[in-house]
């Protein structure tokens, strides 16, 4: 119903505009669709072993087939459009077939109350979608339309770094997603969520102070001196995507409760701010301005998730490690932002040994489970 609905929706403009890869961008979105819906199915079911494969087979063919696609025919957009799909539809067909997907498939057994249910879940997700594509994408059309290109190159490289922070969140959320419910119904629920709760915020927040710290060295073996500015905003941006990860954290406790309005509504506001905030500070604070507009977006949702997420569970709060958190981003921003090599290595040293100290218990634990294997 949802390919039915896009293609009614979307044919009529792309012919109107008549945008030339029209077929090729159709064929893009029905594969992507039918391959989250396969992904979510592998994981729903519990082979997580065949998602991992089923997404590896996807890339590895995806990767083989642009290099001949553009490299040897040089089909440019449409050739890098038909591996992704290919990629799909190929790896969709052997997981259909050799996992016989179909037999999760009776037509006769269309439960009315429950797709209504399911609708009711997912439709607020909807603008909690579209709201962090506005959070993610506005900041670079207003840096586009008020300022320079090499502005927008400069805010592209400083938040390569926050979107590597935000690949190593990932690896957690989805695995987050599916604990935070299978555990719903356990006597010891909230002593798990707590414990997660805990680990994840010091971890994710001494990463944020150890990628700060180690930027001098990083940029200067990786970046261009033309973009070296770039360094100055990757600090902040960092700080942004440490509080929409633990918004992320929220929402999987939301998801597990089927709450999805609270979702919606707070990255519609947060989205709204991010804007207004930008477009009123962004000529006195150039670039700075974007990023503490993003930053703050995220506080946002952060703090209101935060509160909501009392009604379902109480989640402690160690207020000593909090204070010493920004006593220490006090610290590690100052020996940073003074552009002092001698000052930024002691910098980096306490980053480390920060990173340690409040994360030892689980570089134990990985440590023993890479042993025991």
């Amino acid at each position: 119903m949802g390919i039915i609905l896009f293609l009614v929706i979307i044919y009529p403009i792309l012919v109107y505009v008549k945008y030339k890869y029209i077929w090729c961008l159709i064929l893009f979105v029905i594969s992507d669709i039918i391959a989250t819906m396969i992904s979510a199915l592998l994981r729903g079911i519990g082979r997580t072993d065949a998602f991992a494969v089923y997404n590896f087979i996807s890339s590895t063919i995806q990767i083989i087939l642009n290099v001949i696609f553009i490299a040897v025919f040089y089909w440019g957009i449409e050739g890098m459009l038909s591996a992704m799909i290919i990629g799909r539809v190929v790896a969709t067909f052997v997981y259909i077939i050799c996992l016989k997907l179909w037999q999760y498939i009776d037509l006769k057994r269309i439960n009315i109350p429950k797709i209504k249910e399911m609708l009711k879940y997912a439709i607020p997700l909807i603008p909690n979608r579209v709201s962090w594509l506005i959070i993610n994408l506005s900041s670079r059309i207003v840096i586009m339309n008020i300022m320079t290109s090499g502005a927008l190159g400069i805010y592209a490289i400083s938040s390569k770094f926050a979107n590597l922070m935000d690949m190593i969140y990932g690896f957690f959320y989805q695995s987050w997603k599916e604990s935070s419910a299978r555990v719903l119904q356990s006597n010891d629920r909230d002593d798990f969520y707590n414990l997660v709760y805990k680990y994840l915020k010091s971890f994710m927040y001494s990463i944020v102070l150890l990628i700060t710290s180690f930027m001098p060295i990083i940029f200067k073996f990786l970046i261009a001196d033309t973009y070296l500015e770039a360094i100055l905003y990757v600090p902040i941006l960092l700080l942004a995507t440490y509080f929409s990860n633990i918004s992320g954290f929220y929402g999987g406790i939301f998801t597990a409760y089927k709450d999805t309005k609270i979702m919606g509504t707070s990255t519609i506001v947060a989205a709204i701010i991010n804007l207004a905030l930008m477009f009123i500070i962004i000529n006195f604070w150039g670039l700075y301005a974007v990023a503490i507009s993003a930053l703050i977006a995220n506080i946002v949702v952060y703090q209101y998730r935060k509160i909501k997420v009392k009604k379902y569970v109480i989640l402690i709060e160690n207020r000593k490690k909090i204070i010493l958190d920004w006593i220490m981003t006090g610290i590690i921003f100052l020996l940073f932002y003074s552009m002092n090599i001698n000052l930024q290595i002691i910098g980096m040293l306490v980053s480390v040994v920060y990173f340690v100290s409040m994360n030892y218990a689980v570089l134990k634990l990985i440590k023993n489970k890479l042993a025991n294997r």
